[in-house]
């Protein structure tokens, strides 16, 4: 009995070490920073020694070494020895059956027992333990601190020596020991953040703030800002009746001044700056000395390429909330404002006195109102489009590409499986388009591949034609010109 029993408790002892290893490896690997931090700060030492770990490359990587080195260890202890023991269990019966030959019984139970150990090895050893570990990878790594830190020092020789010659391979290939090691790109930031609402840790509301804050870095000055056909603007020469009747009108806050034209802007009129000075003068006397200019505040400008980050420190620095965006040729292409980027992150902000048109709404089932100046990136986020245009960024440049000319109310265009029909128009820009989305993710692919082809046949379609106009080239021969002066 004995002679059985130390053998079985041997086998069991090394797949349980097995597993603890491989248990510490996975939990280690796959514990949040943040979750073990929290821990950390109640007061847990081992949290605070799994902290230091996921803290320091160095340390990180000799407890994983540790790990490898203690499941090599113990997968060739199970091999080496539960291997014999159990074939010695079962040449017994199979000798005695009769049928099976002195050497064929020893191939069988090798061959057997080999079978016995892989699976329980990999069942019990590696999948069960990395299983437990993945389903809480902090607690498993934190709970598994004490047998590590008694193994690392165990070890400690063995995994130096074998750091030492992987950190020599590495620098053969040019690597170091931390290049696995790196951040998170913002793709992969929204790929958690998606996974993490459908796995219900975030609720949609959550998911759009923490995609628009990824987004917020990639967008620019142009995306956001108030175009210049759309910005309301004072003339520098307006009398105080005309500045009181567009501040009525349009009950803002802040107006660009401008002089001659709008790509000459000369100040920013504050409407409290306003008020305090006709507080000080009477009716008769504020309208008779009124000058605009001289309650202007200075204007300052950017470029409409300026990331919307640096945008945002601008405002932080310089105590502003409004500026004007100048496009490449110096001239006016619009405003931006503190409120704007703000609203890249929590959504559009109206108050009770703000009656613009929504960027978009639904009205129908499958159908949005939209504006045309709505970005073409917002209208893929929300309702998982592919509306990839090279030369237009907005609803409205979308349509009067495809139309090739000036859009007029009642056309419309389809575009990659979703159709757009001009609503209104304001001058010659779209003011409003109604979006007929498609139905399912096949349309949208199918219209991909279809606008793919018109790619293709358009390239095609130029390709002849310069090749007929460089044949024509070629057979044509030079006119000489006379000079028929004397």
């Amino acid at each position: 009995m004995i002679e059985i029993l130390i053998p079985i408790l041997i086998i069991v002892f090394l797949i349980v070490v097995n597993g603890i290893f491989v248990a510490a490896e996975f939990g280690i690997a796959a514990s949040p920073r943040a979750r073990v931090a929290q821990i950390a700060e109640g007061g847990s030492a081992a949290a605070q020694r799994v902290l230091e770990i996921l803290r320091q490359p160095s340390l990180l990587n000799r407890y994983i070494s540790t790990a490898q080195i203690g499941i090599t260890i113990a997968s060739l202890g199970l091999g080496m020895y539960g291997e014999h023991a159990v074939a010695d269990w079962l040449i017994g019966p199979l000798e005695h059956w009769g049928w099976l030959g002195v050497a064929a019984a020893h191939t069988v139970a090798t061959i057997l027992s080999v079978a016995i150990l892989t699976y329980l090895h990999v069942v019990v050893g590696e999948m069960v333990p990395k299983s437990i570990a993945l389903q809480s990878p902090s607690r498993a790594a934190i709970g598994l601190t004490p047998v590590m830190t008694v193994a690392e020092r165990i070890f400690l020789p063995l995994t130096w020596l074998l750091n030492t010659i992987g950190d020599a391979l590495l620098r053969l290939f040019g690597l170091t020991a931390d290049a696995g090691t790196r951040l998170i790109s913002s793709a992969e930031l929204e790929y958690i953040v998606e996974e993490s609402t459908e796995g219900g840790l975030l609720d949609p509301t959550e998911q759009i703030f923490l995609e628009n804050v990824i987004d917020f870095s990639e967008r620019t000055v142009f995306q956001v800002m108030t175009p210049r056909t759309r910005m309301v603007a004072l003339p520098v020469s307006a009398t105080l009746a005309e500045v009181m009747e567009i501040l009525r009108e349009q009950q803002h806050s802040r107006y660009p001044v401008y002089e001659e034209d709008r790509d000459h802007i000369v100040g920013i009129l504050h409407l409290k700056d306003l008020a305090r000075k006709l507080q000080r003068l009477s009716p008769s006397r504020a309208e008779e000395t009124f000058d605009l200019r001289q309650t202007l505040r200075p204007a300052f400008f950017v470029p409409e390429t300026l990331a919307l980050e640096q945008m945002l420190d601008y405002f932080r620095k310089e105590h502003i909330q409004i500026a004007i965006a100048v496009d490449e040729f110096g001239g006016t292409a619009g405003l931006v404002t503190l409120e704007d980027l703000v609203e890249e992150i929590i959504g559009e902000i109206q108050d009770e006195s703000d009656f613009e048109i929504a960027p978009f709404a639904e009205i129908g089932e499958r159908l949005l109102r939209v504006r045309g100046d709505l970005l073409l990136d917002e209208l893929n986020q929300h309702y998982g489009l592919d509306l990839e245009h090279e030369d237009a960024e907005t609803v409205g440049g979308l349509i009067m590409d495809a139309l090739g000319h000036m859009a007029e109310i009642g056309e419309s265009v389809t575009y990659a499986g979703v159709r757009f029909e001009v609503e209104s128009t304001e001058g010659l820009a779209v003011e409003t388009a109604l979006v007929y989305l498609p139905t399912s993710i096949d349309e949208i692919e199918s219209a991909a591949e279809s606008d793919h082809d018109q790619e293709d046949d358009s390239t095609l379609r130029d390709t002849v034609v310069q090749e007929i106009v460089d044949d024509l080239k070629e057979e044509t021969p030079p006119r000489v010109v006379q000079d028929t002066t004397d």
